[in-house]
């Protein structure tokens, strides 16, 4: 028996339209139909007015997510403990905590800190709206609302946060710099010149410090192609070869050489 704050008739009643739906389903269908339950999307709802969550909980359902609900931020707080959702839709008027407040705790989480998060609230006022923008959310719904909307507004949070993440514009590390906007290298308060196949393999390394990078992997993140010959491999090596020059005693990180393999960018004192 389920334990939500609906109850169990609630939790009966999707049960049984699961059943339903699936005997109306041709055999070749059933299995499809399972793989799809299996990856639903999951949403967390937190509001303390019932008959608004079962709302919420009966129109996601009814489009396939995957619901679970909390009436206060401390249930909500011991859920997140537990289980990460795709998305969660926050009341402003908790009855222990205020919305703006809860959000920026659950920013603080670093499992949680990109986690998309829809305001949905009768407070519609504009510095209403500003201020829940502002605290955290990626989108605020004031009620009433119309079911449409709320899932287009679900839809299009969860198509943001499938995108990749967007490459970082700064590398930092033991004062060097690296900009990837002006493509400026920077080492203390001296601008480097480096050409640009020594930038685009300094970047390399940056990206992934401590990782080794193999000489196929490098010619093709640098120059573009992947060719295990003797010629190409040397221009890794001649290429490594003058940034390290360019670079010269550089704070407390060099590039160290893998036996035949490759290179990585390591500490200074290995």
């Amino acid at each position: 028996m389920c334990g939500g704050i609906l109850g169990p008739c609630l939790c009966w009643r999707k049960t049984a339209a699961q059943k339903k739906r699936r005997k109306e389903l041709a055999p070749g269908c059933q299995k499809l139909y399972d793989v799809q339950v299996a990856q639903r999307i999951s949403i967390l709802v937190v509001d303390d007015d019932p008959i608004v969550l079962a709302l919420l909980v009966e129109i996601l359902s009814s489009k396939g997510y995957l619901v679970k609900t909390a009436s206060t931020a401390f249930q909500a707080r011991s859920s997140l403990e537990r289980w990460i959702p795709d998305i969660i839709l926050l009341d402003r008027g908790l009855p222990d905590v205020e919305g703006v407040e809860f959000i920026k705790e659950i920013r603080a989480k670093q499992q949680c800190s990109t986690l998309p998060v829809l305001f949905i609230t009768a407070r519609k006022a504009t510095k209403d709206k500003v201020e829940g923008l502002r605290s955290g959310a990626d989108d605020y719904l004031a009620k009433p609302f119309a079911q449409e909307e709320l899932l287009a507004r679900v839809e299009v949070l969860l198509r943001r946060s499938q995108l990749p993440p967007e490459p970082p514009k700064l590398f930092q590390a033991h004062g060097l710099m690296v900009d990837m906007v002006s493509h400026k290298v920077t080492l203390g308060d001296r601008e480097l010149k480096l050409s640009a196949t020594c930038f685009e393999l300094l970047v390399a390394f940056m990206e992934k410090p401590g990782h080794v990078l193999s000489r196929n992997f490098l010619l093709e993140r640098v120059w573009g192609f992947d060719r295990d010959v003797e010629m190409t491999s040397k221009a890794v090596d001649m290429a490594v070869s003058r940034m390290r020059a360019s670079l010269g005693a550089w704070g407390g990180l060099h590039i160290v050489a893998v036996d035949s393999y490759g290179y990585r960018l390591a500490p200074e004192e290995e």
